[in-house]
Parts: structure tokens; C-alpha cells; sequence
């Protein structure tokens, strides 16, 4: 046991004082992950993380129908005629129970531009997600009366910046919906009056009572109450397609893969040290002591075992810290169940050990340990979800069981949603570990017997 330890101390000491290796290890994974955090930041938690969205207006239109526009977008704007001005009581809408639910003017920070050019050029440069420009005839189009009886077709510009992604389609929904209601307001209004009209002839004596009211003006229907901005039916309420409150955290699911994928490269680094002491002909000294080569193997096995276990734990603390900077307070990237986390990690750090010892029995030289070595981490971080959702790629799942960074990050995922299934990537990691230990030891030793 003392020469397992011995090895395994010269193992440690080896890679810490490799700057190359500390850059690989911890640097490069915090950064990475760090990055993608601080570019979806927010999105965890249950809530989506996208609010005061840059939205310019450009109002053409001087009918009520674009001032109502703006007034939703901008409350502080002149109102449009039509909104009640306390005579008359409109029954407001239920709001919605979700605890997601947020206004307009919370989810956009919309500006008032007077040219629709300058609105344009200002999202090409990225000022805007998007310009919304009402056209000078959208109120005389969709507006209902005794002398416009017939709603146009009329045309409301949304121009996205095609940089982003999301947040236009955003704009682009709630322009539609908001267009829709307007139109569909004058619909009723169309309806009802061309219903009076057309059913009075028919009924005499509600015939002359209509006319009449309308012949001393006393005909006069309110119709303001659909078209009060503070009665905006029009919400976004922020929910998952299963009706679930989202929880989607970027640290989580790509730290959780991004820390697996590098501690690969850490023993990929342990199988080039085995390597450069065989080329070097320490090995062979070693072999001929009274130290089997399995004790040589198991000590290199520990050392970077306990490397891999250290790293891990650093990028853990690292994450929560960054996550908990991003959130404004203080976040556990896993979760609080330090118990299940502890045995993620030592089953992550000694499946990634024993791989490497594989990978010392395969590759004849350092150079050949490099290049199969990142080959097969390649393969697992495309599979295991380091650089992109391929676990959600239908093509791809029937091979993810082959990637440990795919089984790493499902059980610390798993742990992170407070969850705690997580027996079997727990096991797969083990017995991946202890596999490719005993496979690394027979291949290493045919080698040396050669």
C-alpha cells in the first residue's frame, strides 16, 4: 500500500506544478461554462431570464388605433380617444394565478422613434431587437364606422435583428396579438351595428324605437372598455410546454458536462505520464523491484483519482459562486444534498481514472496516448451534451450509454432539480471505472511481456 501511495503522491505533485495541466483542468472549464452562464443568465431559477427587452416604436399613424399601440408599450404616451375616461366602468379580466406572469412593460423597454430608417439602422446595429412600425393608414384600415364600414387589410412592420434569436419573435407575438384584439374589437363592432340595422326592418316596433334613438342621438354604444389599455388581455406567462414552471439553468447543464469533458483530458494527461516513464525506462527499473505492476498502475489510478476528485470539487465551488453572482444570491449549483453529490463525483473522478489507465495500456507512445485520448473525449462531450442538447438528438441517443460525460451530467442534473435518482449513472460510472482499470492492467501487461 505504501508504494500505491508513494506512485501516487509523485502523480500529484507532477500535475499540479504543470501549469499546462492547471489550465486544462480548472481554468478552460470555469471559463467556458462562466461565458455560456453569463450569456443566458437569469434563465434558471423558474423563470425565464428574458425581460426589458429593446424595442424602438415608430408611430405614423396619428388615428387611435396607433396611439393605442404605443400606450401599451408606453403607458406614459397620450392615450387614445377612445379609452374611458371614468363614466364609464369596465369589469376588468381575471388575472392569471401564475406566479410567472408578467406585464409588457416589464418583459420590453420600449423607445419612441420619430423615422422609421433610423429605427431600422438602429436594430441593425444591435441597439434593438426589434422596430415596430405602425403605418400611417393602420387606424383609417381597421377602424369601424357608419362611413369606413369595411375593415382593410393593412400592414404592421416588425424588423427583428436576425442576431437574435428569441427575444424578436417575442416582439413579433405581442404586436400580433395586440393586432388581432384591435381588429377583432372592430369585428364586434361591425357585427352589432350591422345586426341592429338589419334586424330592425323586421321588427317593427324595434324598428322605430331604434331609429328614433338614433334620430335624437341617444344611440350611442360603448365600446371603449375593449380597447382600454389597462384592460389588455394580451400577457406573457412564463411556463415550460408541459405547464411546468421552467428551470432551465445553463451552468447546470453544460458545467455539469464541460467539468466531466475536461476531467477526461486530466486523465488522458495521467495515461502521457505512465508513457513518458516507460520511454524514459523508469518503469522498467520499477518492474524490476519487488513492486507488480499492478500496485505501479493502482498508485497512478489513485493519483489521478484524487486529482480528478479535487478538480471537481473546485469547479463545483467555482460554478455556484459564478451562478450565484449571475442570480444575486446564493445558488448551489447541484443542489443542497452534499451526500449524493460526494458520490457523483467519486464515481465521475474513478471512471475517468480508469479510462485513462486504458488509455496507458492502448497507446504506445505519448504522442499516440494524445491523440487517441482526445479522439474518445471528443466523442463523449459530442455525445454527453458539452457542446450542444445531443442528448435531445433522437439519431444520437441509442449511444449516449458510451459517454461519461453524458452520465455525469444526468445525475448531477438530476441532483440539481432536487432530485435523487441517480443510482444508475452512479453505477454505470463505477463499473466503467473498474472495467477499464482490470482491461488497462491485461493490455499494459502483454505490452511490457512483448
Amino acid at each position: 500500500m505504501r508504494k500505491i501511495w508513494v506512485i501516487a503522491q509523485r502523480e500529484l505533485w507532477q500535475s499540479y506544478t504543470d501549469v499546462n495541466l492547471l489550465l486544462i483542468m480548472l481554468v478552460t472549464p470555469l471559463a467556458l461554462a462562466t461565458i455560456i452562464g453569463l450569456a443566458f443568465s437569469g434563465i434558471n431559477g423558474g423563470n425565464a431570464g428574458i425581460s426589458d427587452i429593446p424595442v424602438a416604436i415608430v408611430n405614423q399613424d396619428n388615428g387611435d388605433y396607433g396611439k393605442r399601440l404605443v400606450n401599451i408599450f408606453l403607458p406614459d404616451q397620450p392615450s387614445a380617444s377612445f379609452v374611458t375616461d371614468g363614466n364609464t366602468v369596465c369589469e376588468q379580466a381575471t388575472p392569471s394565478d401564475s406566479s410567472n406572469a408578467v406585464s409588457i412593460t416589464t418583459l420590453t423597454e420600449a423607445t419612441l422613434l420619430d423615422d422609421p430608417e433610423a429605427a431600422r439602422l438602429a436594430v441593425q446595429n444591435g441597439d434593438y431587437a426589434a422596430a415596430i412600425i405602425i403605418p400611417p393608414d393602420f387606424s383609417a384600415n381597421i377602424a369601424y364606422s357608419t362611413d369606413n364600414p369595411q375593415i382593410t387589410p393593412t400592414t404592421l412592420t416588425v424588423y427583428a435583428d436576425p442576431g437574435r434569436s428569441v427575444s424578436p419573435e417575442i416582439i413579433r407575438g405581442i404586436t400580433e396579438s395586440i393586432t388581432y384584439q384591435m381588429v377583432g374589437g372592430n369585428i364586434s363592432i361591425a357585427a352589432t351595428i350591422d345586426t341592429l340595422i338589419e334586424y330592425a326592418p323586421l321588427r317593427p316596433i324595434f324598428g322605430t324605437y331604434f331609429i328614433g334613438l338614433g334620430l335624437t342621438g341617444n344611440f350611442q354604444p360603448d365600446f371603449s372598455c375593449a380597447f382600454d389599455p389597462n384592460f389588455n388581455t394580451v400577457q406573457l406567462d412564463r411556463q415550460t410546454i408541459a405547464g411546468e414552471e421552467s428551470t432551465f439553468n445553463p451552468l447546470v447543464v453544460f458545467g455539469s458536462a464541460q467539468a466531466m469533458f475536461f476531467l477526461l483530458f486530466t486523465a488522458q494527461g495521467s495515461a502521457g505520464s505512465i508513457m513518458e516513464l516507460r520511454r524514459e525506462g523508469v518503469l522498467q527499473r520499477m518492474m524490476v523491484t519487488p513492486t507488480p505492476l499492478v500496485s505501479v498502475l493502482l498508485g497512478q489510478m489513485l493519483g489521478t483519482f484524487l486529482i480528478g476528485l479535487v478538480q471537481l470539487v473546485i469547479l463545483s465551488l467555482a460554478f455556484t459562486i459564478v451562478g450565484s453572482v449571475i442570480n444575486g444570491a446564493w445558488s448551489p449549483i447541484w443542489g443542497g444534498n452534499l451526500l449524493l453529490i460526494g458520490v457523483v463525483l467519486v464515481a465521475a473522478a474513478l471512471s475517468a481514472s480508469g479510462l485513462g489507465i486504458l488509455l496507458s495500456g492502448i497507446a504506445s507512445t505519448p504522442e499516440q496516448a494524445s491523440i487517441i485520448g482526445t479522439v474518445i473525449n471528443m466523442v463523449m462531450g459530442v455525445l454527453g451534451g458539452a457542446f450542444f442538447a445531443a442528448p435531445q438528438i433522437p439519431a444520437l441517443q441509442p449511444f449516449l450509454w458510451v459517454s461519461l460525460v453524458y452520465w455525469c451530467s444526468n445525475a448531477l442534473q438530476t441532483l440539481a432539480a432536487g432530485g435523487s435518482n441517480i443510482l444508475l449513472p452512479v453505477l454505470v460510472m463505477g463499473v466503467i471505472g473498474v472495467v477499464t482499470f482490470f482491461a488497462g492492467l491485461m493490455v499494459f501487461r502483454r505490452r511490457l511481456a512483448s
